[in-house]
């Protein structure tokens, strides 16, 4: 079986902090703005673009209409970042494997 894991050398920003910069900022909108445009209300979008709050697949489909980045892109990008979170964190997990290895 391979091992697939994300690269603790490359740090992985939170999908609502690249959200601000990719496009609220570079587009000059307000947050207030944007939070009209998606129907969420603004301090559940700050939240979001805190750091606060997840990606949710109804916020990955409001990313979608508003971006034009597929859902997936902004679920991937959720979990490969609370994936780095938890390992650098060194959380610890109780499982055992299925397989023999």
């Amino acid at each position: 079986m391979q091992n697939y894991k994300a690269s603790a050398n490359l740090p992985i920003s939170h999908p609502g902090q690249l959200f601000k910069r990719r496009f609220l900022q570079r587009y000059n909108i307000s947050v207030t703005d944007a939070a009209k445009k998606m129907h969420m209300n603004r301090s559940q979008l700050s939240r979001f673009l805190n750091g606060h709050d997840t990606v949710t697949v109804t916020l990955a489909q409001k990313l979608e209409v508003a971006t034009g980045v597929s859902a997936e892109y902004w679920l991937t990008r959720q979990a490969q970042f609370s994936l780095q979170q938890a390992q650098q964190q060194s959380r610890k997990v109780e499982a055992e494997p299925l397989l023999p290895v």
